[in-house]
């Protein structure tokens, strides 16, 4: 899987997440939190997200004519 594909996995899994029918009480919003946290959080998506931010980083910036 490449970086962009894991930053999507993470993103659908976490709608997901948010998604469930949880209650409203504050055992399950740390449930929430925790599950949420444990996808995003990850050191797969952490390193996905760096070298992505990375590419952005490096490519040249191209002037536009018009400006």
């Amino acid at each position: 899987m490449d970086d962009q594909e894991t930053v999507i996995a993470a993103v659908q899994e976490a709608r997901r997440i948010l998604g469930r029918d949880t209650g409203s009480g504050p055992q399950d919003r740390k449930i929430t939190i925790d599950s949420l946290r444990s996808v995003l959080d990850s050191d797969q998506v952490a390193q996905a997200l760096e070298r992505i931010a990375q590419r952005s980083r490096s490519r040249p910036t191209v002037e536009s004519p018009w400006s």
